[in-house]
């Protein structure tokens, strides 16, 4: 197309509801140096279901003049596409690409055969956009489509509620959510019919709407057509599935939908969900950003629709990207990211290509030359460490702590230490001496059936550790069932009742080495407990122990190397068993050293990704196991006895 054909548009977010930018001035960081080096080398790559690790995935953005993909001249710049085509996964603005410039998504598929785009939409907000191209202007259109439903939201002052001018919501005399219906249509109209992208990216996707509310802005849920606040936010959440359902239906099987907002469970809808400011995402932590059901990745790495993309998104803590906290975040969120599928992300919070060009940034890890060793910002040196040998596993060990377990090995019996506490007539617990974790003999404990809740059946230590408020303790144990997946049920409960923390894991045929994160909210001594009772069958157990302080790491061995991710809130030293090699940076060259180590030091809250042609297993002496998909333990999913805690014999 020919620059006569390119619609000025305003210097702002061409999307719905980003605001102007007060400070067009390009603000570069303290690492520019770094963004001199060679960006791109044109090559092909695999398609999206081969895609080598780690993952990367831009949650980029454009504005309506074309920044940062072309100039006020309408020429493509090729600074800014070879280095978006590093990315495996891309989200952009829908406009002005869909409408004006499908060009540019091709010169970035020309770039890297096999990227993922896609076109990035709010759900439910728009700003006034009236375009005089209105019938072609993406923002536009989706004004005047919201404008001529009768669906804008209004606050109770009779302004436009902030953040959120689009009733989703509004109902016609049928019953029928035609905004939700409406934007469905539009989206596929304007955006998936025209080939250009794979997916649209869905922001602020939300099922409730009451968070956006302050004490100085309330929503007129009477103007909206409801009777209360809560009649308008149950129907909110239903339009909010109307749109997505029906946008699938349009769209059809093959092209994507990815969604964000809290937790989902769009699964049969959506292929994948992002978490945004990781891993702090609804005031949570690590643990619960990643194994909370429903919503953390890992659960959402097996419930969303395939092809899944799934995001891990941590934002900058300052404008200098190559400063050390941030180099700390941008590890740790892209090699927790590649303990699963999906893809780390990270830039800024606003999503704001102005003033910081975050395209442009580079990690150490984000591309290495496996011949040098050396960081490379290369697109032929991205997804270095290839295809995984397996699922992500933990390295464990046990502590030097004073531990809540006298007998752990139980070599001697299975009653020393131990109190065993069962409803169901024939549970039992025997010491087993026809198999063993470690040494002869093991605690088996036999459910006859599945109970009413996990407790019926379990064996709790009768010593205990004093747990502080917020800090890590770890139990760790060898366990084995006779059918599996059998699940377990970890607990950390004072001697008098009541629990402290807990978590739930799923015990598998083979004996494999555990270790489960416990962080009790409040302080109090406790001993640990073991519940089994979730099924029928026996339950295996071994070197047990409940200790203060961190014992594990999580690790996924790959074709080209090593991840390794802590995150507790200590520094750990991870014995390897062999020699692996750090990467030559040139962003975080302390870190990166790129020395040959046999051990290595993890700080809190980070990860260490090593380079090594790794396709031997570790050695059994190390307690490299194939981790549990345990979830921190709902209080809501354990019934508690009346009163307080059952006597037990």
């Amino acid at each position: 197309m020919t620059v006569r054909d390119l619609k000025p548009l305003p210097d702002r977010a061409d999307n719905a509801g980003r605001g102007p930018i007060l400070n067009p001035t390009r603000v570069l960081a303290s690492g520019a140096a770094i963004l001199a080096l060679v960006l791109c080398v044109v090559g092909g790559s695999k398609p999206a279901n081969a895609q080598d690790y780690p993952r990367l995935g831009l949650y980029g953005s454009m504005f309506g003049d074309g920044y940062p993909l072309w100039d006020v001249n309408g020429v493509l710049q090729d600074t800014t596409l070879n280095a978006m085509a590093r990315y495996h996964e891309v989200i952009l603005d829908a406009s002005p690409i869909t409408p004006y410039r499908p060009d540019a998504a091709a010169a970035l598929r020309a770039r890297r055969p096999g990227i993922r785009l896609y076109a990035y939409v709010v759900s439910h907000d728009i700003w006034p956009a009236n375009n005089p191209d209105s019938t072609i202007h993406f923002p536009t259109r989706m004004n005047r489509l919201v404008r001529d439903l009768g669906g804008y939201l209004y606050d109770t002052s009779g302004n436009y509620f902030p953040g959120s001018r689009i009733n989703l919501a509004k109902r016609d005399a049928g019953g029928n959510y035609v905004v939700a219906e409406g934007l469905a249509d539009l989206f596929q109209d304007a955006i998936v019919r025209t080939g250009i992208w794979d997916g649209i990216f869905l922001d602020v996707y939300c099922k409730s709407i009451l968070w956006m509310e302050t004490p100085g802005e309330r929503i007129d849920y009477a103007r909206a057509g409801y009777p209360s606040l809560s009649a308008f936010d149950a129907a909110w959440g239903v339009a909010v599935d109307t749109l997505g359902n029906r946008l699938r239906r349009l769209a059809g099987d093959n092209f994507e939908l990815i969604g964000n907002c809290a937790q989902s469970t769009n699964y049969a809808s959506f292929n994948g969900w992002m978490r945004e400011n990781f891993p702090y995402q609804n005031g949570g932590d690590w643990y619960q950003n990643m194994f909370r059901d429903p919503g953390g990745y890992f659960v959402d790495d097996t419930r969303f629709r395939a092809p899944r993309s799934n995001y891990l998104f941590s934002a900058s803590a300052s404008g200098n990207p190559y400063d050390a906290n941030n180099r700390r975040k941008a590890r740790f969120g892209l090699a927790s990211a590649a303990l699963g599928e999906g893809y780390g992300v990270f830039g800024p919070s606003d999503r704001s290509a102005r003033p910081l060009p975050y395209h442009m940034w580079w990690f150490d890890e984000y591309g290495v030359d496996l011949t040098t060793g050396a960081a490379s910002p290369a697109i032929q040196h991205t997804g270095w460490l290839g295809q995984p040998l397996g699922p992500y596993g933990q390295m464990v060990w046990v502590g030097t702590q004073p531990d809540a377990v006298s007998n752990p090995d139980f070599e001697t019996d299975v009653t020393t230490g131990w109190t065993f506490y069962y409803t169901q007539p024939g549970a039992t617990r025997t010491q087993d001496l026809s198999t063993s974790a470690s040494g002869s003999a093991s605690l088996k404990l036999h459910v006859p059936s599945a109970g009413a809740v996990p407790w019926e059946v379990n064996v709790h230590s009768e010593g205990t550790v004093f747990m502080l408020a917020g800090q890590i303790y770890s139990a760790t144990f060898w366990a084995k069932a006779s059918s599996g997946p059998h699940r377990i049920h970890v607990v950390a409960e004072s001697p008098g009742g009541g629990e402290l923390t807990s978590a739930t894991l799923d015990v598998t045929t083979s004996w494999k080495h555990y270790s489960v994160a416990l962080v009790p909210p409040s302080a109090g001594d406790a001993e640990l407990e073991l519940f089994v009772a979730d099924a029928a069958g026996d339950v295996w157990f071994d070197d047990v122990h409940l200790q203060a302080g961190a014992t594990s790491v999580y690790r996924r061995d790959f074709q080209n190397g090593i991840v390794l991710v802590n995150p507790s809130n200590e520094v750990l030293t991870v014995p390897l068993e062999r020699e692996f090699k750090k990467i030559q940076g040139f962003a975080d060259p302390v870190t990166n050293d790129g020395s040959l180590v046999t051990q290595v030091t993890v700080n809190p809250s980070d990860a260490l990704f090593l380079i090594g042609d790794d396709r031997i297993a570790p050695a059994t002496t190390q307690d490299l196991q194939v981790g549990p998909a345990w979830q921190p333990h709902s209080r809501a999913r354990r019934p508690a006895p009346s009163g307080a805690a059952p006597s037990r014999p």
